[in-house]
């Protein structure tokens, strides 16, 4: 059974939404995308929620999708909560796919909320590093999260990519961070757009290993959420119906570091290649319009080229240097601005680079809308505990 995305609902993403709750971000999503989809919130059949753990933890609410499910009005329908690290989005698209193409259910609407930055030290009254902390929680808490800062694993994963291949270098990472950055200037829903040169971010504070400050995203809150429906429903609404062709998704061994596999993201590549096997997909790099893909770290972005097979490993970055990947060249990634540009959350992230991908096919991206000559897209969303989960979606028109 074909399953048609007919809603998207995406929120501006800033540093902080001082004067809304987590289920008041949720709702203005759903809103959206209910009105996206034109239809009432009595035709969804089940809801499934992208509710990062972390996330939860900063909100103190254990059970957050109840709470939101009553504020958004679908107390009695069916509803499911999944959680992935920053995987958690798409893997929630993916859920709720699996839900309507089983016949289970003929609409079902996926919404993901993140808030963390309402944690404020009592004693100098200002941010805490409170929502910074738990982040590592998404780590083994026996092993690594002991030993491990912050986002540093991922760091551990780009430079043992450059200590076996020899890059990504600086310079190319640098490239990409312009590129993102960039791009999120056209995208009224960033939070991160900038003008920057390739010296500027060399010159950046160094965060972890080979990153530094202009090569990373900043955490964000906000929320996203899609309207899925089968064939029968979609064609009636008689809009642009933007279709998966193909999902997959991969969960590799947790440990830091994964010795049989250093300097690659092995889940990713599993998942990608299970979702164009779906889609039938053999030559992504002319088969594919767009890609919205993980991009916490600059670095990520450009292993990711090579696991999502548009080169070979370790030429990952021959592709920023020839201005394949930029807004205007051959396969355009992260023309959004990305993790990068826009900022992110766990949960509405994933839901939001679907999103993305939803509206470039359907022509209405604004100023930050690429060429579609093949009609088709893909996402790519990497988590969980040392880059271990991953989900990819391909779309098409």
């Amino acid at each position: 059974m074909r399953v048609g995305i007919i809603g998207v609902g995406l929120l501006p993403w800033k540093v902080r939404y001082p004067n809304k709750t987590y289920y008041e971000l949720a709702a203005e999503a759903v809103r959206k995308a209910l009105d996206d989809a034109g239809i009432g919130k009595d035709r969804v059949d089940n809801v499934v929620y992208g509710l990062a753990d972390v996330y939860t933890m900063a909100i103190r609410q254990a059970c957050a999708s109840t709470i939101i499910q009553d504020y958004i009005g679908m107390a009695g329908k069916s509803s499911l909560t999944v959680h992935g690290g920053a995987a958690t989005g798409a893997l929630a698209v993916k859920t709720a796919y699996a839900e309507i193409a089983s016949g289970m259910s003929e609409v079902s609407l996926v919404v993901g909320t993140g808030k963390g930055m309402d944690l404020i030290d009592p004693e100098t009254g200002k941010r805490s590093l409170g929502f910074l902390k738990s982040i590592t929680f998404d780590l083994d808490t026996t092993w690594d999260q002991p030993v491990e800062p912050g986002a540093t694993h991922f760091a551990f994963v780009v430079q043992a990519h450059i200590d076996k291949y020899g890059g990504p270098t600086e310079e190319q990472m640098a490239k990409v961070s312009v590129k993102n950055h960039g791009n999120a200037l056209d995208n009224p829903l960033a939070q991160s757009g900038i003008k920057l040169t390739v010296e500027e971010v060399l010159k950046s504070p160094r965060m972890s290993g080979p990153a530094k400050f202009y090569d990373s995203c900043l955490y964000s809150e906000g929320a996203a959420a899609l309207v899925l429906a089968n064939e029968k429903i979609a064609r009636e609404i008689g809009r642009k119906v933007v279709w998966i062709e193909g999902v997959g998704s991969s969960n590799k061994r947790s440990s830091l570091p994964d010795w049989d596999d250093l300097g690659g993201i092995p889940c990713q590549y599993i998942a990608t290649q299970k979702a164009y096997r779906m889609a039938r997909i053999k030559d992504p790099l002319n088969e594919l319009d767009v890609i919205e893909l993980h991009d916490l770290q600059t670095g990520i972005e450009i292993m990711s080229y090579e696991e999502l097979g548009l080169c070979a490993r370790g030429e990952g970055g021959r592709l920023i240097d020839e201005g394949v990947t930029e807004r205007t060249g051959r396969l355009p990634v992260n023309p959004s601005g990305g993790m990068i540009g826009c900022g992110h959350v766990a949960g509405p992230s994933g839901i939001s680079r679907v999103g993305e991908v939803a509206l470039q096919l359907r022509g209405e991206a604004g100023k930050r809308q690429v060429k579609i000559a093949h009609g088709r897209g893909l996402t790519a969303c990497i988590g969980g505990p040392g880059v271990s989960q991953a989900c990819s979606i391909v779309l098409g028109v």
